[in-house]
């Protein structure tokens, strides 16, 4: 579905963390493909982070700090939402 390819790992954003200047951003549901598309791009982040030895998990308001060409990209997972964007802020 989406891209990580050549996706360098910078930091994982725990929980209560969200995209900030969005290019992408779309809700779904549990009932709907998109639904098993989209873990499968937060499961494949969660082992590139992994594999980088750096620590991330799975959780319902999480970001993905990454880099590619030069460009810092922040894919993000807030519930039952997916979003893509330059930015990131922490509500805690």
């Amino acid at each position: 579905m989406f891209s990580i390819y050549k996706l360098k790992p910078i930091k994982f954003h725990p929980y209560t963390s969200v995209v900030t200047n969005r290019i992408f951003c779309m809700e779904y549901s549990s009932d709907q493909k998109m639904y098993y598309d989209i873990h499968e791009c937060e499961y494949d982040l969660l082992e590139i982070f992994k594999e980088a030895g750096i620590k991330a998990q799975q959780d319902n308001k999480i970001v993905f700090e990454c880099e590619r060409d030069g460009i810092k990209i922040f894919y993000g997972f807030y519930d039952w939402s997916f979003s893509i964007g330059f930015g990131v802020h922490h509500y805690n």
